[in-house]
């Protein structure tokens, strides 16, 4: 049934060329090797800036996520604001000033060009998401075929010195999240239909066995929780049934056989010490820990005013940022900062609870932005800031899917 309303008609050209630089710009997403030597400006933010300027040309979405709009953009001032204020009583307000503008980049732009489109361009971009990770991930595998590997190389590594997969993000850890993050988007797509059984399971499989290759510890982690959320949210048990019993059997088999089916490298980093029991040797487990003891360190003579955005490698001891997002925010930006991102997460749990009742599939819309926020929260424990866009768009994408605009076919 199609409501009279909706009957479609051509769209005016500046509106075809706005849409085909946002999918452009998505399809670029995790292509983070493409950027600017300088400063973290990708060919992704490229056509995403002009997107965002010919979409100003007709209408930006107010209230991208209706009713919890207030409490993202409210979470976003307060964190750009206690960042702010760290800067300028402790830190270097010209340098902080790089930092804020990413965020706003990513938290305020970024939702104003992917929100508020009708469900169709909403799945559209979906597509072209998980499209654009399939490509990082197939480049990736096959540099490993090849036996190429790029070393500690900064562009382009595509395989680091240790032989894991870091295809076009230029970090292994960074592709192995970027893989998990974009898995409930997937999902969403094959229940949905959206996507047919055969290329759903090739793209499960290529993203699944790229997660092995580039092994991350963390990200491995959270593709479980990620997975065993994702079926509990949807609530249909012969898919949890289903995707139970193949996942356990898959686990079983995998640990039977692990010198045969798994690289070296996973094994060394990953299986073994996991099976041992000792984290010792999970990656670089001790020294993330080290910097996490001197975060909570700091955090007294910082919590009410920050050290100033980007300040933390200049006072730490090992000249590094802490591989904790809400110990960095609370240390640079103090407990504003902190519960700034607090809002922000909990505005996309909120979004997703009061979600219309004429959005289709809203059970698994929902499952998907809830799982999709849970995992980034999750994930954000092992990350510096979390600005840069291709961690971002998949969260953006999946929340879309819910905030679709009423023009939409029912089929």
């Amino acid at each position: 049934m199609v409501p009279v309303n909706s009957i479609s008609r051509p769209k005016p050209i500046l509106e075809q060329i706005e849409f085909a630089c946002l999918m452009t710009a998505l399809l670029f997403s995790t292509f983070t090797a493409f950027r600017h030597p300088a400063v973290l400006f990708t060919a992704s933010d490229m056509f995403l800036t002009i997107a965002v300027i010919l979409r100003c040309n007709r209408s930006l979405p107010l209230f991208p996520l209706q009713s919890a709009s207030s409490i993202w953009f409210i979470g976003m001032l307060m964190m750009v604001a206690g960042l702010s204020i760290g800067s300028i009583a402790h830190g270097d307000p010209v340098s902080a000033f790089v930092v804020i503008v990413q965020y706003f980049f990513s938290f305020v732009l970024l939702p104003l060009a992917i929100l508020g489109r009708p469900y169709e361009e909403a799945v559209t971009l979906a597509k072209v998401g998980v499209i654009s990770i399939a490509l990082n991930c197939l480049v990736g595998m096959i540099a490993y075929g090849v036996g190429y590997s790029g070393g500690e190389a900064r562009y382009f590594m595509l395989v680091s010195g240790n032989y894991r997969v870091a295809g076009l993000v230029d970090n292994p850890n960074g592709l192995a999240g970027l893989i998990v993050l974009w898995f409930p988007v997937l999902w969403y797509l094959g229940l949905t239909g959206a996507l047919r059984k055969l290329p759903f399971l090739a793209l499960f499989g290529l993203l699944a066995i790229t997660l092995i290759y580039a092994s991350s510890n963390s990200s491995l982690a959270g593709a479980v929780i990620c997975g065993a959320l994702f079926l509990l949210l949807v609530g249909n048990q012969r898919v949890l049934m289903i995707w139970g019993t193949a996942v356990t059997t898959m686990a079983w088999i995998s640990i039977q056989w692990a010198e045969f089916i798994f690289p070296p490298t996973f094994r060394n980093r990953v299986l073994s010490p996991l099976l041992e029991g000792d984290l010792s040797h999970a990656g670089t487990f001790e020294d993330r820990a080290d910097l996490m003891i001197e975060a909570w360190r700091f955090l007294p003579d910082y919590f009410l005013v920050g050290m100033g955005a980007g300040q933390y490698r200049e006072l730490s001891s090992q000249g590094i940022p802490v591989h904790n997002l809400y110990l960095l925010l609370a240390n640079e930006g103090g407990i504003l900062a902190l519960l700034g991102l607090c809002f922000v997460l909990g505005s996309a749990i909120v979004y997703a609870v009061m979600a219309r009742h004429n959005v289709p599939n809203r059970v698994y819309g929902r499952a998907t932005v809830v799982t999709v926020t849970l995992t980034f929260a999750a994930l954000s424990m092992n990350y510096t800031h979390v600005y840069q866009r291709g961690m971002l768009i998949p969260w953006i994408v999946a929340l879309g899917l819910l905030a679709a605009s009423d023009r939409y076919r029912r089929r």
